[in-house]
């Protein structure tokens, strides 16, 4: 598959091919107003991927870096507002809730500090790398781990209620994790097996779990689960996305798409780019309403902001599409080779960020 070759291609590129190409420049949707180099010092053959994603929470955009140092922007202007070093790389994004933002580390270690301040309240090990943002919900936090495993904490005092683990008997993975759901009282997971899974919400026991897709490699159900209406929307980026009954999960539909950005769920339409570069709207009962190729590349990310739909693809560029005619309005290119979107686009209603594989935050208004 394409990502799979971008993948490869990453991991096997020096860092002698890399030029600056200015972004567009007039950009009548896309004005990238400020932006920061946080790459780290690397060897030639090594290059550093950038994973993770922004927040934006009451107009401070939270970063972590591969240097461990997790930062406070202003988001208007880019000030640095505070940063500390939590000496571990940082590659998954913050979890907002109250006055706290809570995040994790390579290392296992997850932190949570005052969203003002950035004082440090609580920070409890983990044993395994996080990837992936921790989940509030109901003053409680979801944490899940690189290790097959899902942990269930107390959020205001860090105290763990449940551990999860799960053995993964397929030692081909793409090593990526997904935000769990909590729907009723079961959280909603997927995992590097093929599997999505229910767990319930008071002891952490499995209640049913469904198989997703049947190939021997690249399995991982890392899809942020969605809801939409009374039915979950998950799969895996080497198989069909699928609807599944959260009571029992029977899958109840496929729709025929294979897509690696998260499904966005917008009014009564989804909202969905797929691996051959389309951008596709879809009813809730699985009829597509629209479709354009966007670009020859997958599309890594997509989302919804001021009456467009922004699209990440893998050729390092950033489309801003009429979502009436399916028209690009605008581009953003990204402007280092090898660049791409792999996590979230952090939106508000006047501001978005983007952080690329290069390690290059980017504010948006």
């Amino acid at each position: 598959m394409k990502f799979l070759i971008f993948f490869a291609l990453f991991a096997l590129v020096g860092c002698s091919g890399f030029k600056l190409e200015g972004p567009a420049k007039n950009n009548r949707v896309l004005k990238n107003i400020w932006s920061k180099n946080l790459d780290s010092d690397y060897m030639s053959g090594n290059l550093p991927i950038g994973l993770g994603a922004p927040r934006i929470y009451n107009d401070i955009v939270y970063m972590g870096s591969l240097t461990g140092i997790m930062t406070a922007y202003d988001v208007e202007s880019g000030r640095e507002l505070w940063s500390v070093n939590d000496k571990t790389p940082l590659g998954a994004p913050v979890e907002y809730f109250n006055d706290q933002i809570a995040y994790g580390g390579m290392n296992g270690r997850l932190f949570v500090r005052h969203y003002l301040s950035g004082k440090l309240k609580y920070a409890i090990d983990l044993a395994a790398p996080i990837e992936s943002a921790p989940v509030f919900f109901k003053d409680h936090l979801f944490v899940y781990l690189r290790g097959h495993q899902l942990v269930h904490l107390d959020a205001a005092t860090g105290k763990i209620l449940w551990v999860y683990k799960r053995a993964v008997p397929v030692t081909t993975t793409l090593q990526r994790t997904s935000k769990p759901l909590v729907v009723g009282n079961k959280v909603i997971v997927g995992f590097a097996d093929g599997f999505l899974g229910a767990l319930s919400l008071s002891e952490g026991l499995i209640i049913w779990e469904t198989k997703l897709v049947d190939n021997s490699k690249f399995v991982d159900v890392d899809l942020n689960p969605l809801l939409v209406g009374n039915i979950i929307v998950c799969g895996s980026p080497s198989g069909e996305l699928k609807a599944i009954n959260p009571e029992n999960g029977a899958i109840s539909r496929s729709y025929g798409l294979s897509v690696m950005a998260h499904p966005v769920l917008k009014g009564e339409q989804l909202i969905l780019g797929t691996n051959d570069g389309e951008v596709v709207i879809m009813g809730l009962s699985g009829q597509i309403l629209k479709r354009a190729k966007i670009s020859t590349q997958s599309i890594s990310a997509i989302n919804w902001w001021k009456d467009m739909l922004i699209v990440a693809s893998f050729d390092g560029k950033i489309h801003a599409v009429d979502p009436l005619t399916m028209k690009i309005k605008d581009q953003f290119n990204l402007g280092y080779d090898y660049s791409a979107i792999f996590s979230d686009i952090a939106l508000t209603d006047d501001f978005m960020a983007l952080y690329s594989s290069r390690n290059r935050l980017y504010v948006f208004q």
